[in-house]
């Protein structure tokens, strides 16, 4: 009679056990699942009173505590581009007027000695102003995002517009440009300024880095592929990281440039629906755009 009530209060006992490690399991299940579910802020568990409702509170304050603080760097980060793009926004105004000024003084310099630091001082106050609306765009896309304005766009005639527009500048830089205007409109689904500012871009890179002759070349098939080489001397080009926000191939801090000007044209490119990439071979630097051909 005693084995009998000591083993049925064992198999209670057992079975309680069995059910108390049944009903924590499904509950540990429960809090990883929750765990996992990023949108999740708090997780909430059965039963209050024991261990797991304490581990749980724990948790649920170590999870408010990431919260607020990754709330607090978003703020501080949204303040400081806002900082930014007002302080570019600001400099941009008297640093165009600067060069107004210095452009009417090379004009009136006495002579060649005057002229020739009037040039110094208008070339180092565009590469300023150049900075200067670089970062402007950087921290108008990565605070606010772009959104751009799609038309139809003849890139053939944009390409002949944009050459001529810096014969001035192959000329300054003894750089020989060439392409074979096929006089045939191709046209692509793009945002006209964004477009603009990324050809520019191109340019402005092959006359800065390049020597001896830019080269530019459209093929077209389902999309439509600008291509724009130049010979480079710098032999450590990374072309996966070249679109990177700040990479320099060079590492000198004397180097031209701060790494903005690819990183912007590759957001320009994306937000259009397009792609950019480079090739390097033979020291020959190629940097394509692509883009959907539009045929409407």
């Amino acid at each position: 009679m005693a084995e009998t009530i000591i083993i049925t209060v064992l198999f209670v006992a057992v079975c309680l056990l069995a059910a108390r490690l049944i009903s924590l399991k499904s509950r540990i299940s429960s809090l990883s699942e929750q765990l996992d579910d990023p949108e999740n802020p708090l997780i909430t568990t059965t039963l209050d009173g024991d261990e797991l409702e304490e581990v749980v509170k724990k948790i649920n304050l170590m999870k408010e505590n990431d919260y607020m603080a990754k709330l607090n760097v978003t703020k501080e980060q949204a303040a400081l581009k806002q900082a930014i793009a007002d302080i570019s926004h600001d400099i941009r105004t008297p640093l165009t007027s600067v060069v107004g000024y210095l452009q009417l003084a090379e004009r009136s310099a006495e002579n060649e000695e005057q002229r020739a630091n009037i040039d110094i001082a208008l070339e180092r106050a565009r590469y300023c102003s150049s900075l200067v609306n670089d970062f402007f765009e950087l921290s108008v896309i990565d605070s606010n995002g772009i959104e751009p304005v799609m038309d139809k766009i003849d890139v053939n005639d944009m390409l002949c517009e944009l050459i001529l527009a810096n014969y001035p500048n192959f000329e300054g830089k003894g750089v020989e440009p060439h392409f074979e205007d096929s006089g045939v409109p191709i046209y692509v689904r793009a945002d006209r300024k964004m477009l603009t500012r990324v050809l520019q871009n191109l340019i402005s890179n092959g006359i800065k880095y390049g020597s001896g002759s830019l080269d530019f070349v459209i093929h077209t098939d389902d999309t439509v592929n600008i291509s724009v080489s130049n010979t480079v001397s710098e032999k450590q080009i990374d072309t996966e990281k070249m679109f990177d926000k700040f990479y320099r191939a060079s590492s000198s801090r004397t180097a031209n440039g701060a790494g903005i000007g690819l990183y912007i044209c590759k957001e320009f490119m994306e937000a259009m629906g397009g792609n950019i990439f480079a090739n390097l071979e033979n020291d020959v630097l190629t940097i394509t755009v692509s883009l959907e051909r539009s045929v409407s």
